[in-house]
């Protein structure tokens, strides 16, 4: 019986710049950490993978982290119970060990590079970088001037919301869920990412995330009417119950929150709207809305400016996809000539150790 797979992105092009979770889930979950330092290549996504399919073999689950830049590309997975390894590769995102001699361990993979090949694409490689870094620089500039526009998005939106209604909604949930429940245990919260800007426009994995759970709840409702807010009240009642909770993290604007999971009630809600737009699954019992919109009603005149600041929200995401493309472009490159560069025999070599 092989183990259960469940795909994040391990990184998010947001409007405050990439972000990702590693260090948390170093901090609050991990019992090993294999950071793997050189050689950012293709080549350590496909060790990556075989590194996920020894361990899921063994019948453990794995989550595996996926590279925002390019499909079917990993750059973490997490060995779940009974092992909680992570295994990360640590060039870009750049992390470092905290615990080292003890839960941290650095694979260093520099000197599987031949430094005679790369000298060959030096010139290359060099104008590689320039070119990246100005794509880069304008992906998320556009995503800065994104998030300006939500926020004026939000803003129409407040002023006809009813809040009085979401907090008797938010008040029946929270007796629906717990009751006078409490758990006789201190809460563990993890976060994760639910999503991000790729060089296809957003991309997420909501699909895999909520798999096995046995209720979810797609709240819709306008930018700015509360989702983000409730969703971190309703994480801090559970925890204050003894529930444990997975934080999940929006891709573009990285302080919301776009999902809470309850592992122990096998429960999630999470906000369906763009631009992740999903439905109840007819064929799961425990699939329903969660209407907010039902507390907001702009006037025509809002509903008509709400357009015009839609029409340039598009714009800006639409400039931050082709930036996100052309950078990707770039990247491609430089991983392609780093991988010609690897000494395989080296390689396997200084890798074979991490198959436990």
């Amino acid at each position: 019986m092989t183990g259960t797979i469940t795909y994040f992105f391990g990184q998010a092009m947001t409007g405050q710049g990439m972000k990702h979770l590693y260090k948390e889930l170093m901090s609050t979950e991990a019992n090993t950490v294999y950071l793997l330092k050189g050689a950012h290549s293709f080549k350590i996504s496909d060790l990556l993978g075989k590194l996920a399919n020894h361990y899921s073999n063994k019948g453990v689950d794995v989550e595996y982290f996926l590279d925002p830049l390019f499909e079917n590309t990993l750059e973490a997975i997490f060995v779940k119970n009974p092992y909680n390894i992570l295994y990360l590769q640590a060039t870009n995102p750049s992390v470092e060990p905290i615990v080292l001699g003890k839960r941290d361990k650095v694979i260093s993979l520099y000197d599987c590079l031949d430094e005679q090949k790369l000298t060959l694409h030096g010139e290359q490689l060099e104008q590689l970088y320039e070119t990246k870094a100005e794509y880069y620089q304008n992906c998320f500039s556009a995503l800065a001037n994104a998030i300006k526009i939500h926020d004026d998005w939000e803003v129409e939106t407040r002023r006809y919301m009813n809040w009085q209604g979401l907090d008797e909604q938010f008040d029946e949930l929270k007796s629906d869920l717990f009751g006078d429940a409490k758990l006789a245990k201190i809460a563990k919260r993890t976060h994760r990412l639910l999503g991000t800007l790729t060089p296809k426009g957003a991309r997420d994995t909501v699909k895999s995330i909520t798999e096995n759970l046995e209720r979810r709840l797609f709240i819709k409702g306008y930018p700015g009417t509360g989702k983000s807010s409730m969703m971190k009240k309703l994480a801090d009642e559970a925890a204050s119950r003894g529930y444990d909770v997975q934080m999940v993290w929006c891709g573009l604007d990285s302080n919301s929150v776009d999902m809470v999971i309850l592992p122990e009630l096998k429960f999630c809600i999470f906000d369906s709207t763009e631009p992740h737009v999903y439905f109840p699954d007819e064929s799961r019992a425990g699939d329903e809305i969660f209407d907010i919109a039902q507390h907001c009603h702009p006037t025509k005149v809002e509903e008509s400016n709400i357009q015009k600041i839609v029409a340039e929200y598009k714009s800006a995401i639409y400039d931050a996809t082709i930036n996100a493309n052309l950078y990707a472009q770039e990247e491609r490159k430089v991983r392609e000539i780093i991988d010609q560069a690897v000494n395989s025999e080296e390689f396997d070599k200084r890798t074979e150790g991490l198959f436990i």
